[in-house]
């Protein structure tokens, strides 16, 4: 994560160390959530088996990406410019790819419904 991605992440634990301040660690990037991760395997494992615990890894891994997206759906005006854009792009690199791996592995398709050639190889030319 960049150094102004880390400015994005600390505003949104800000805001969640005052809704939940003894939680809010949990959104840390730096931390791995061992107890959201084990809940959410242990909840899975009758429907999805061995898969369970690798799911709950891709559903538990993007933790601050979760928290910048919904501290800025929150209090989107306690954000500067800056940090929304650091904290949109951490979101886009990092969260897309565990979703689409939970998703694979529960055995749901993984579909470009809008159209935007989200499953078609990247390349070095599509980046901006």
């Amino acid at each position: 994560m960049s150094e102004a991605g880390d400015d994005s992440e600390n505003a949104a634990l800000a805001i969640f160390r005052q809704l939940v301040p003894d939680r809010a660690q949990r959104l840390r990037g730096d931390t791995h959530n061992a107890i959201t991760f084990e809940i959410i395997a242990e909840a899975l494992k009758t429907r999805y088996g061995e898969a369970a615990r690798d799911i709950a890894f891709h559903l538990a891994d993007w933790n601050s990406d979760a928290a910048f997206i919904l501290a800025m759906h929150l209090f989107p005006e306690r954000f500067t410019p800056e940090q929304i854009l650091d904290g949109v792009e951490d979101f886009l690199i990092h969260a897309p790819n565990h979703v689409a791996a939970a998703a694979k592995l529960g055995g749901h398709p993984i579909e470009d419904i809008f159209e935007v050639g989200a499953l078609d190889a990247a390349s070095d030319d599509d980046a901006t």
